[in-house]
């Protein structure tokens, strides 16, 4: 998500791909866990991570949106939770874009990137919490 918002070949397209393939793999993290014997990790776990954390709610509401193309139900309550709009910047010359995303739920907009690293630390430290990294 960095590089998205840093600059990176490819327009918009490119972008939102990115993103979205972030917030569907940020999400499918949780079965990959609990299907991998070695992890340790069950299915209540990841449920229990999940629910009490709002950020991975969100995460889970726009890769649900993304890989069923609508959000017909929601881990946050907010069936509005998606990808709104995003800022950018091209650098003529050399074939990059910079863009930044917003994300609605909850009644109000937030920035892409944050709302990414919040879930980003979150895996990090439940994973760290069970010596998986």
């Amino acid at each position: 998500m960095r590089g998205v918002y840093a600059g990176a070949p490819g327009g918009t397209d490119v972008a939102i791909d990115k993103v979205l393939s972030f917030f569907e793999t940020v999400h499918a993290l949780r079965d990959w866990l609990w299907n991998d014997p070695a992890s340790g990790v069950t299915k209540d776990d990841v449920h229990a991570l999940i629910g009490g954390s709002p950020v991975l709610q969100v995460c889970a509401d726009v890769a649900n949106g993304s890989k069923h193309f609508e959000l017909t139900s929601s881990q946050t309550g907010d069936l509005s939770t998606t990808v709104t709009r995003n800022d950018v910047a091209v650098f003529v010359g050399k074939g990059t874009s910079a863009h930044r995303f917003y994300i609605a739920f909850g009644g109000s907009e937030h920035d892409l990137l944050k709302v990414a690293e919040e879930a980003v630390d979150e895996w990090r430290k439940f994973l760290s919490g069970r010596h998986l990294i």
